[in-house]
């Protein structure tokens, strides 16, 4: 994905009482950064900027506010929100950072994890009420395939080199694959190095992972990916809470045209039917006259 800016990680939160992963290892406290899908959220305004405003009567009748490529820009950053939130449910010893910009290139990392168990590198991606198949080597989304998980493996390894320096010799950056409640992920067979899993099993798998970081080498690996040094950096277009507003705002006109829109179908299914009706009962009466009349 596009980069845009650095943003520090966010301490993740549940809801629940929870125990600290690390025995010992307080939980790590880390200022609010970028929000989970910034960076397509930002993308998304760009794209939208340049489209004409619709006119009353358009707004009126339910004219999308979004063409097609937009409103997949949307869908995008909406899954990104919505693993986001999964993350904030992770136990205290874990640190959760959203749209990283990668270093020396022009992608970006959905969500970055680190935790008792290790980094994660975590693409979002939304595929609603699919079945998904695949291959090791893509997987195909209507006609196309996709490189996810080509995609997958290289963020991984972009972020494994940046943090070389202070993670363990054998240690890398784990990527995975998050889909959006699919309704199934059947793969020919595991993919290479890329773990594949949908949303709802996320928390767990993640928890689950055995220990391989010291308190010290997480302290550490947290520290490096704090610095801005660490990551590409650009101008943001607005603040984190503007920019929210402003994809809230969109989200709702998106919500309002599809209301309107079925409710002229309704309506016009409702008109076609009283019409029918109008126009057939003289005929259905005169056929009921003419029967009783034999």
């Amino acid at each position: 994905m596009v980069m845009t800016t650095l943003g520090a990680g966010m301490q993740a939160r549940d809801h629940e009482p929870v125990v600290s992963v690390v025995t010992g290892m307080p939980p790590i406290s880390i200022a609010p950064g970028r929000f989970a899908g910034q960076s397509v959220v930002e993308e998304l305004l760009r794209q939208h900027e340049s489209r004409p405003l619709r006119s009353r009567l358009a707004r009126t009748l339910g004219a999308a506010p979004l063409d097609a490529n937009e409103l997949s820009w949307l869908r995008a950053a909406q899954a990104e929100m919505i693993v986001g939130d999964i993350l904030t449910r992770l136990p205290d010893g874990y640190s959760v950072y959203h749209s990283l910009p990668i270093r020396n290139t022009a992608f970006w990392v959905d969500h970055l994890v680190v935790g008792p168990g290790g980094i994660f590198s975590i693409n979002a991606k939304t595929h609603w009420d699919r079945d998904l198949l695949g291959s090791p080597r893509s997987i195909p989304i209507g006609d196309h395939a996709m490189p996810y998980l080509r995609d997958a493996r290289f963020e991984s390894a972009q972020i494994t080199a940046l943090l070389a320096a202070v993670m363990p010799a054998a240690a890398v950056v784990e990527p995975l694959i998050v889909l959006v409640n699919p309704h199934k992920i059947l793969l020919n067979r595991k993919p290479n190095a890329v773990t594949v899993i949908d949303s709802p099993r996320l928390r767990r798998w993640l928890v689950a992972r055995p220990r391989t970081f010291s308190p010290e080498q997480q302290a550490a690996v947290t520290a490096l990916i704090d610095a801005p040094a660490t990551w590409r950096a650009a101008t943001a277009l607005l603040a984190p809470a503007h920019l929210h507003a402003r994809f809230t705002a969109l989200e709702q006109q998106v919500a309002a045209a599809r209301s309107r829109r079925t409710t002229f179908t309704v309506l016009a299914a409702v008109a076609g039917t009283t019409l029918l009706a109008a126009l057939t009962s003289p005929l259905i009466v005169a056929a009921v006259e003419y029967l009783a009349a034999r």
